[in-house]
Order: structure tokens, then sequence, then C-alpha cells
């Protein structure tokens, strides 16, 4: 039997009984997917995936604002698999950087280009992969 749910990005999750076997769900083309992972205690990685644009800027809002609550030393979010970036997401890292050391992975021009153009990138430190981001904490 499965229960859906909706986790703190709005995004459905669904929890199975042990043992159930439950069909493979494929996101659609495109569509926001946030993961939050700590690989040392007091950084925090923020890895986004699809398009984030006005329409999918609140769950990245809220992702960005409970991962600042839980207050990490650093905080790197992972453009790597966007695939395109609004004007909405420079302002939504520049509010995270308030509150934490805000690093940002933007390793193609789709999502480095807007982060040049707002100035983003002469306030915050902008790498190419998550690995320099993390090995410059």
């Amino acid at each position: 039997m499965t229960h859906p749910a909706r986790n703190s990005t709005g995004a459905v999750t669904t929890a199975v009984r042990r043992g159930a076997r439950v069909p493979a769900q494929r996101a659609a083309p495109g569509a926001l997917r946030l993961q939050v992972f700590w690989p040392v205690p007091g950084i925090a990685v923020l890895k986004v995936a699809g398009d984030v644009d006005v329409a999918t800027a609140a769950p990245l809002n809220r992702a960005l604002d409970e991962l600042t609550a839980h207050r990490p030393r650093v905080a790197v979010v992972d453009l790597s698999g966007v695939e395109f970036l609004g004007s909405a997401v420079p302002a939504a890292l520049a509010q995270a950087s308030e509150h934490a050391d805000v690093r940002v992975v933007a390793p193609t021009r789709q999502t480095a280009r807007p982060l040049s153009i707002t100035g983003l990138d002469q306030r915050l430190p902008v790498y190419a992969t998550r690995d320099e981001a993390l090995s410059s904490c």
C-alpha cells in the first residue's frame, strides 16, 4: 500500500510498505529536482536540477530557507544539473547568502551567465565543479 505525501519542497513522495513493488516514476523533462546532503558536518550541499524559473522558484526558495535555518558553516548550491536558470535564482542566492556562507557551482554558460549579468558572481564565490567548491571550504 502506498501513501502519498508532500515533502518540504512541495514534491510528492510516496511511502511504501516494505517489500511492495512500485513502478518507477520519471520526472517530466525540465522538472525541478532538489536534493540536500551534508558531505561533512557543517557543510551542506543543495543539488539543483531541471529548470529554475518563476514557476519553480518558490520550492527553491523554501529549500534554501530550510537549509540556512540549520546554520551550516558553508552552503554549496550546485547548479550543475540546471538546464534553464531564470532571473529568480540570483535573488534567492543573494537572500540565502545573508544567512550562510554560500558558494555556487555554475559549470555551464546557462548557469554562469545569469550570475554574471546580475553581478552576483562578484558577491559570491562561483566554481566550475562541486569538488572545487567543497575543497575551498
